[in-house]
């Protein structure tokens, strides 16, 4: 697989039925444009049909009526832009939300600002639409870019979002008889900074929100509830990325406090009172959503590099699914389960049943497999001493370099799904060497925090050089000449192990990394909370353990020849991170260059530009074969 190849496949989401009717979203790259398009497909009598076609349009978020026999979908100008698109001058379309009956097509509801969710009301009399648009404070500024930021709270910003302190989130009631729209959640009213995962129950409203607490040093997360235009918090303090509703009562998919992280995401019930329970956890895993059909929930979890279901009523618990594969989304309808899924080597596809019932019914990626060669892995859990760590190799040849990949988070996973990073470098002829360390995702609550406090870039460090060394054994590769990359968390590890071992690598390249603690706290979007998190202690109270556990700190030690990828709106991990390692290694002349990717968030290799990761691909490969080959 060459670089321009990821113009080449599809990436399916949003998957939703009406009975053995499905709909989704399928998304591909398109290099002239330099953007993405999405589109709208329908699978219906055993055919697909591409329902709406991208061209100055994108489309997505489809969904079935409950009642009637329509589609809806929000409609969106096509951009390459990868912020907010509050933050881009001069657009003049309008974002909208159509609704389809069988070939008749209206537009609903239109803004100029964005539609970020909806949903159908129980009976079909009404669609909730979720907007965020510029505050009451910002709406009557004409160049609302040019205009000064007075800041007064704490996050103002996130990554790929922009500035967040001055946009507001609305709900909006539109009747689908009349096209009467009425505001009945007002995010300036409210000081909500986010509304998400909508919800109906009982002729009442419940959703997720979050705002500035009193101080204005820290996101509150909500649950609320609206009935008979009344608005009453549920719940305040914990950190929830949904909610649902099964056998009448509330739940929540998150964290009861915002600082129990790093955890498993869990269920919880949440009753009028705003109490919490946890729902038993048969798992010991992290949920990824949940879906509720025929009186039972599914749930999509992590385990072990898999995305993997069950099926449960809180009493019982069926485990449908231990594939080596990721399943991204799924539907259900009667006893059928359509899933959205994709392996190491073969990208997105559509599947009904599980396991080895499992029957593909779509043909999306048939084409990109057709004309570019996927290789296939060799998986081993290893026993390091002190853990047992899920490890990934590609045997390119023997007599070739490799090249140890480590991930971000440190809360997320490698696993099975198919991954266009090891297939570029692979095919470029580097063996790939991939792992998760404790700290990862998939492995439950104890692995998680197994890097917390005075064990961060200690027993991670362990995993990471023990579980490539065994499978460097296990694949029989002769070559030494080893290449090491990451990137956020991973740049983190890379520049710790070069900093550490700095005779084990030839070629290393630091992106989009955390490298020092101390200035992290106060320029990234996350620098209040996360930090304390991990270090579990105040940067004020213990100055030492910060840099203490910063690479930066032991830059000196560094003479791998190094390349610095960073974006120049990354957020997250701010790009001065980058600019204090390239500084250290220039002034002691080791090899180094820096890239800066302009107008990219952190989010760079996952969704930034196509021409940008195509050129992001580029530079890896021509750095690591300068060093390697």
């Amino acid at each position: 697989m060459k670089p321009k190849n990821i113009s080449d496949f599809v990436t399916l989401s949003e998957i939703v039925n009406k009975k053995s009717s499905l709909v989704l979203k399928a998304t591909k790259m398109n290099l002239d444009n330099n953007s993405y398009e999405s589109s709208i497909w329908k699978f219906s009598r055993n055919e697909w049909i591409e329902l709406k076609k991208s061209s100055n349009w994108n489309f997505s978020n489809p969904k079935y009526s409950n009642t009637k026999n329509s589609i809806s979908f929000i409609k969106t100008p096509k951009s390459s832009d990868i912020l907010d698109p509050l933050e881009k001058k001069g657009n003049s379309l309008t974002n909208k939300l159509v609704t389809r009956t069988g070939n008749q097509e209206k537009v609903i509801f239109e803004t100029e600002d964005t539609i970020s969710n909806y949903i159908w009301s129980e009976k079909d009399e009404f669609i909730y639409v979720i907007t965020k648009e510029w505050s009451s404070d910002y709406k009557n500024i004409k160049s609302k870019t040019d205009h000064p930021l007075k800041i007064d709270k704490l996050p103002f910003r996130f990554d790929t979002t922009g500035t967040i302190y001055n946009k507001r989130f609305h709900i909006y009631e539109v009747s689908i008889s009349t096209l009467k729209t009425k505001k009945i959640i007002d995010g300036d009213k409210e000081s909500l900074l986010s509304i998400s995962s909508l919800i109906e129950m009982d002729s009442s409203l419940f959703f997720i929100s979050s705002k500035h607490n009193e101080k204005g040093t820290m996101l509150e997360n909500q649950v609320l509830k609206f009935s008979k235009s009344k608005l009453k918090v549920l719940n305040t303090g914990g950190m929830w990325e949904q909610i649902f509703s099964f056998n009448n009562n509330l739940y929540g998919v998150g964290l009861e406090n915002r600082f129990d992280w790093p955890t498993n995401i869990s269920v919880f019930e949440l009753n009028e009172d705003g109490v919490v329970r946890k729902i038993k956890n048969e798992i010991d895993r992290g949920v990824i959503k949940v879906k509720v059909f025929n009186n039972y929930v599914f749930v999509l979890f992590e385990d072990s590099g898999k995305q993997s279901l069950l099926k449960t009523d809180f009493k019982d618990y069926e485990f449908l699914s231990d594939e080596e594969s990721i399943i991204s989304d799924f539907t259900v309808y009667d006893d059928k389960i359509y899933t959205l899924k994709n392996s190491f080597n073969l990208k997105d596809e559509v599947y009904i049943g599980l396991n080895k019932q499992t029957k593909k019914i779509s043909e999306f990626n048939k084409s990109f497999h057709k004309n570019v060669k996927a290789h296939q892995c060799v998986y081993k859990r290893f026993d390091t001493g002190q853990s047992k760590i899920d490890t990934w190799g590609i045997l390119v040849d023997i007599n070739r370099p490799t090249l140890l990949n480590i991930h971000g988070g440190p809360a997320g996973q490698y696993g099975f799904g198919f991954f266009d990073e090891f297939q570029v470098y692979a095919s470029s002829g580097f063996n790939v060497i991939a792992c998760n360390p404790r700290g990862s995702s998939g492995r439950g609550h104890k692995f998680l925090r197994d890097v917390c406090g005075n064990k961060w870039g200690e027993n991670d460090t362990f995993d990471v050089l023990t579980s490539f060394k065994k499978m460097i054994q296990h694949l029989g590769i002769k070559n030494k000449d080893f290449g090491i990359m990451g990137g956020s968390y991973g740049g983190f590890m890379t520049s710790w192990i070069i900093s550490h071992y700095p005779k084990m690598f030839k070629s290393a390249i630091v992106e989009r990394a955390l490298l020092n603690w101390e200035t992290m706290v106060g320029t990234s979007d996350i620098g209040i909370g996360f930090p304390e998190m991990y270090l579990l202690d105040d940067m004020n109270s213990n100055l030492n353990l910060y840099r203490k556990k910063s690479p930066i700190t032991y830059a000196n030690n560094i003479v791998t020849p190094t390349l610095i990828i960073h974006s120049e709106k990354d957020y997250r991990c701010p790009i001065e991170q980058a600019e204090q390692l390239f500084s250290n290694l220039k002034r002691r002349n080791i090899e180094t260059s820096m890239i800066r990717f302009p107008d990219e968030s952190h989010e760079l290799s996952r969704s930034g530009k196509p021409n940008h990761r195509i050129q992001r691909f580029e530079s890896i490969i021509e750095w690591h074969k300068k060093q390697l080959n």
